[in-house]
């Protein structure tokens, strides 16, 4: 994750009242996938990847948003594929994250966080500051 979506996800979290939080080093940030079929056709160039990260997924047949969260969703590592270490991994996750959140409406968004706040709290994988 870059530094721009790392501090964007954190805001967006942050923006939940009364509450305030670090990434733990070394935490998997995990996330309920609620995706549409329309938001599951969708190219995986709309994650706005890096070129990196982008071609890693092309190599392994990744086209679609929807393809590649049925990978994530049943277990398959980011970092088993070619070229894609950690780095390009949690940056793959977080636009994941970014594109889901920003596609709910506004009124569902706050829910939703609430809902990924609590899931990563009680796994330990992030911490209140």
């Amino acid at each position: 994750m870059n530094k721009n979506q790392c501090q964007t996800v954190m805001e967006i979290m942050n923006g939940i009242k009364g509450v305030e939080l670090k990434r733990k080093p070394g935490g998997k940030f995990h996330f309920p996938m609620y995706m549409t079929q329309s938001m599951k056709d969708r190219s995986i160039e709309d994650l706005d990847l890096s070129a990196r990260s982008y071609h890693c997924l092309k190599r392994a047949g990744y086209n679609t948003i929807g393809e590649l969260t049925q990978a994530v969703s049943t277990g398959i590592p980011l970092k088993s594929i070619r070229n894609c270490g950690i780095n390009s991994a949690m940056e793959i996750m977080s636009s994941l994250f970014l594109f889901q959140y920003n596609t709910l409406t506004t009124e569902s968004q706050y829910g939703y966080l609430l809902d990924v706040v609590e899931a990563n709290l009680k796994a330990g994988k992030i911490g209140y500051v």
